[in-house]
Formats: C-alpha cells, sequence, structure tokens
C-alpha cells in the first residue's frame, strides 16, 4: 500500500479538522476523537499497544490549539488539556478518517 499523501490540513474550527488527501478523499476529525486516539507513550502503552487514556477523563468539549506539521509525515496537535506530545502520521489519520460500518 502507498503512503497516503495530504494535499491540505484545515482547521475548521477549535473542534474539527479536515484533511484533503491527494486521491480526492476528505476526512473531517473532531478534536475529541483524535485526542480519544493519541499514539504516545502517555496515551498507549509501548509495548502492549494497550489504551492507557481514560475516555471518561476527556471532556466532551476539547478542542484544539493548533496543528503543526511533523516532517513530511504527519501533524502534532495541542488540545485544550495541555496534551501535546502525540506525532498523528499520515497512515494513521488516513485509517481514523477511513469510513466505518455502523452495522
Amino acid at each position: 500500500m502507498d503512503q497516503p499523501q495530504i494535499k491540505n490540513v484545515e482547521l475548521v474550527s477549535p473542534h474539527l479538522l479536515r484533511l484533503e488527501w491527494k486521491d480526492g478523499v476528505v476526512c473531517t476529525y473532531t478534536a475529541r476523537e483524535l485526542r480519544l486516539a493519541c499514539p504516545c507513550a502517555k496515551c498507549v502503552d509501548e509495548h502492549t499497544r494497550a489504551p492507557l487514556l481514560d475516555p471518561v477523563k476527556v471532556a466532551l468539549d476539547i478542542h484544539f490549539i493548533g496543528a503543526e506539521p511533523v516532517g513530511r509525515y504527519g501533524l502534532s496537535f495541542t488540545w485544550s488539556d495541555g496534551h501535546r506530545t502525540g506525532i498523528f502520521a499520515w497512515p494513521m489519520l488516513r485509517e481514523l478518517g477511513a469510513p466505518r460500518s455502523d452495522s
């Protein structure tokens, strides 16, 4: 599988991020959705990949303070709870934005 290529990153609001991929796919993400998916060592066990972040402790109205590129391979976010250590690689963001079946 080829590395997904980003075309545009837009912080639509403090609560919503929009990514447009070079293949035309557009994905939107809420701040809370991404905060809960943070891949950093404070949020996910480095060895077992088990979640360490308690979803109950993440405010429903959490929002982005900022989004910064990390090299050419992803984004890093700062959230309103002060967290800012996760690096979201493009493949991870693409997977998180994939359509889901809720059946």
